[in-house]
C-alpha cells in the first residue's frame, strides 16, 4: 500500500481546482488571480490582476460604461440572435442603423441612457433602460422602471411581485425572487433579503421553497420553467472518449479554498499520466455534447487554458464543463473574446456527439443540473443565493447516460460505495455535519449582512478588501468524498482571518461519536485533527514523477500526524461554536471567544 500525503494530493489536483462562477462569483476584489495585468469584466465592473505583496490578486475594480446596445452576430444563419455578451463590449463592430436587427439584452445589465430605451431579452420579455434609485441605468422590467414616460410602469404583467431595490412596497415581510436577487419588503422598502429574513424549517427543505428561484431563472433571468420532464433527456454520447478516461474524482471533494464539498466531478484522462513536457497535440481528446442542446454560456476561469461551458439540453437539464483547455468546433471563434475577459450569454444549437472542446492537461470538471430535482440536505438553501445559486439543483449525472456509457463512467469513479457519483449536502438538523458560514455574513458570498441590508442596487463580489480568498468564512464538516468512513474538517480560516484554508481528518479513535451525531445536549466535544493520508490499493500503477495521474479507484484514507484540534459545541439556537488549535496540541475546551458559525 502506497501512502500519499495531503500535500501531494493538493499538488496533484490544485491546477484543476478553480472556483465555478455565477454572475462573476470567482472574480472579486482580493481574490487570487494567476496572470499579472489580466482583466475580467463582471457585471458592470472591470477587475485587473495586480501584485499585492507576494500575491497576485484582483483589484477593487472600476465601473465601466456600457456602449450603445448593438446587435451581435449569430454563429451561423440557423442560430438564434445572441444577447449582448458583455455589459461593456460587443463581439463585433455595430452595423449601420439601416441594417440593424432587434437588440437582444440581458436583464440587470447596464445600459446607455442615450441609446434605445426599450428592448427585449432572449425570451421576448420587454425591458426598459431606466435609472435605479442609485442613478445607474440598467435593463429592467416595467415594474422596476423609474421612467414616468413609460406607459406600462407598474403593470400587473410584470413577473416580479416586488419592485427594484430601494423602491416602496406594501407587502410587508414578503420574501420573493426579484429577477436577480431574492428581496424582502421591510419597513415599506424593497431590500435584499438576508439570512434572518428567510422562513425557517424545523425539518429542512425537502423541496424547493417558493422564494428560491427556479433553475431556469438562475441560468437565464426572466425565462420560464420547462413543462417537459427531465426523465425524457437521455445522454447518448460520452462527453470524452471512453477509452481515454482514467479514475475520476466524485462530487464532494474538499481541498484548498474549495472548503465546502465541490458540486462537480473531475473526470480523469489518460493523458495526465504523462509529464506536462511530454504531452503532444495528439494527446488532446475531443469534448462533445452528450445530447442535443443549446450552448448558453461561455466564460473563462482565470487562465488561457481554463474555460467554462454550459449546455441547456431542455426540460430543465443542463451540463456544465469547467477547466476546459480549449474551445473547438462551433465555439472556437469565441475563445479570444473569453480569454480577453468576456462572459458570453449565447444561443448556439449543438447536436449529440458534436465537438465543442479539447482537453489534455487537467481533469475535466463535469456536473449536471436538473431543475426538477432538489437536494434536501441543505438546512438553509438561502446560503447559496449569494453564490453557487444552482447548488441545490446538482444532480447525479449517471442516470442520464445510456446504460453502456453509464457503466463505463461509473467504473472509473474513485468512490466504490453508493452514491458512486458522490454527495455534497450533508447538513444535519441540530448536528455539526454539513456546511457552515461565519455568523454575521450571508452564506456563500462571505459578504456582511449589513452590506446587503443597506444596498440599493444589485452587486456581485465581496467588498471586503482585507480578504485574500473567497471562502474565508466557510466551514464544512463532512465525510471524505471517496472514503466516507473518514470525516473531514475543512475550514477557510485556519490561522489567518483573511483566509488560509485547511483540511484535516477528524479523529474519533477514542470512541467519540461522529460530528453528525452531536446535539446541543452533547456539550463541548474536542476532536483531534490529523493529516490526511491516502492509501492506494495494492497493484496500482506506478506513478510517473511529475505527472498528474489520478489516484486509483477504491483508495482509502487514513490519519497521519496530528496537526491540531477543534472544540465544537452545538448551541441551543442551532449555531456552531468552535475553537481551533493549529500547533498540533489538543484543546481542553472552548476558548473564551469562540468563533460562531451559522447556516
Amino acid at each position: 500500500m502506497r501512502r500519499i500525503s495531503k500535500l501531494a494530493l493538493i499538488a496533484t489536483f490544485i491546477f484543476g481546482l478553480v472556483t465555478p462562477f455565477a454572475m462573476g462569483a470567482t472574480v472579486k476584489a482580493g481574490a487570487t488571480c494567476t496572470k499579472l495585468n489580466q482583466t475580467q469584466i463582471v457585471g458592470s465592473v472591470k477587475f485587473t490582476c495586480i501584485k499585492s505583496g507576494k500575491k497576485l490578486v484582483w483589484n477593487s475594480g472600476v465601473q465601466i460604461a456600457a456602449p450603445k446596445p448593438s446587435p451581435t452576430p449569430s454563429p451561423s444563419q440557423s442560430q438564434s440572435p445572441l444577447p449582448n455578451p458583455s455589459p461593456s463590449q460587443s463581439p463585433s463592430p455595430s452595423p449601420s442603423a439601416s441594417s440593424q436587427k432587434p437588440v437582444v439584452v440581458t436583464e440587470g445589465w447596464m445600459c446607455d441612457k442615450s441609446g434605445p430605451s426599450q428592448a427585449s431579452d432572449s425570451s421576448g420579455k420587454v425591458l426598459y433602460c431606466v435609472a435605479g434609485s442609485d442613478g445607474v441605468f440598467s435593463w429592467r422590467p416595467s415594474n422596476q422602471s423609474n421612467n414616468n414616460s413609460n406607459p406600462t410602469q407598474g403593470s400587473s404583467a410584470s413577473p416580479y411581485s416586488l419592485g427594484m431595490l430601494g423602491s416602496a412596497c406594501a407587502s410587508e415581510g414578503k420574501v420573493a425572487w426579484n429577477g436577480l436577487v431574492v428581496a424582502i419588503c421591510k419597513n415599506g422598502k424593497v431590500k435584499y433579503a438576508i439570512s434572518s429574513d428567510f422562513p425557517k424549517s424545523a425539518t429542512g427543505f425537502s423541496s424547493r421553497p417558493d422564494w428560491y428561484p427556479e433553475l431556469s431563472e438562475i441560468n437565464v433571468p426572466g425565462s420560464q420553467k420547462p413543462t417537459c420532464s427531465s426523465s425524457s433527456i437521455v445522454f447518448t454520447k460520452s462527453f470524452v472518449p471512453i477509452d481515454q478516461i482514467a479514475p475520476s474524482i466524485p462530487y464532494g471533494l474538499m481541498v484548498g479554498d474549495h472548503v465546502t464539498p465541490i458540486d462537480h466531478a473531475y473526470i480523469g484522462l489518460k493523458s495526465l499520466s504523462k509529464t506536462p513536457s511530454s504531452r503532444t497535440e495528439a494527446d488532446y481528446v475531443n469534448v462533445v455534447a452528450p445530447a442535443d442542446g443549446t450552448i448558453i454560456q461561455l466564460g473563462g476561469l482565470g487562465s488561457p487554458t481554463s474555460h467554462r461551458v454550459v449546455i441547456d439540453h431542455g426540460c430543465g437539464v443542463y451540463t456544465v464543463y469547467m477547466v476546459l483547455n480549449k474551445f473547438s468546433g462551433g465555439i472556437a471563434s469565441y475563445q479570444a473574446q473569453v480569454d480577453a475577459g468576456q462572459v458570453l450569454s449565447l444561443k448556439i444549437p449543438i447536436k449529440a456527439g458534436e465537438v465543442f472542446g479539447l482537453q489534455r492537461d487537467n481533469p475535466l470538471d463535469f456536473n449536471v443540473w436538473d431543475g426538477s430535482k432538489w437536494l434536501d440536505g441543505f438546512v438553509s438553501p438561502a446560503s447559496y443565493l449569494t453564490g453557487d445559486t444552482w447548488k441545490p439543483y446538482t444532480a447525479d449525472y449517471l442516470p442520464f447516460f445510456a446504460p453502456d456509457i453509464r457503466s463505463a463512467l461509473e467504473a472509473q469513479l474513485q468512490r466504490t460505495t453508493a452514491p458512486r457519483v458522490g454527495k455534497i449536502d450533508y447538513d444535519t438538523m441540530g448536528g455539526a455535519a454539513g456546511n457552515w458560514y461565519l455568523d454575521g455574513y450571508f452564506g456563500y458570498s462571505c459578504v456582511a449582512n449589513s452590506v446587503y441590508q443597506n444596498a440599493t442596487s444589485v452587486f456581485f463580489g465581496d467588498p471586503d478588501k482585507s480578504k485574500t480568498m473567497y471562502a474565508w468564512c466557510h466551514l464544512a464538516v463532512a465525510p471524505h468524498q471517496v472514503d466516507p468512513s473518514a470525516w473531514i474538517f475543512s475550514v477557510g480560516w485556519w490561522k489567518d482571518a483573511s483566509g488560509d484554508p485547511m483540511q484535516a481528518i477528524i479523529s474519533t479513535s477514542s470512541g467519540q461519536v461522529t460530528p453528525d451525531k452531536l446535539t446541543s445536549n452533547s456539550g463541548v466535544v474536542v476532536y483531534k485533527l490529523m493529516q490526511i493520508s491516502l492509501n492506494e490499493p495494492a497493484g496500482s500503477p506506478a506513478r510517473v514523477d511529475g505527472s498528474g495521474a489520478p489516484y486509483a479507484v477504491g483508495y482509502k484514507v487514513s490519519a497521519g500526524a496530528q496537526i491540531g484540534s477543534v472544540a465544537i459545541q452545538i448551541r441551543s439556537d442551532g449555531a456552531l461554536a468552535i475553537s481551533i488549535s493549529t500547533d498540533g496540541t489538543t484543546l481542553s475546551g472552548l476558548s473564551s471567544n469562540p468563533r460562531i458559525y451559522t447556516r
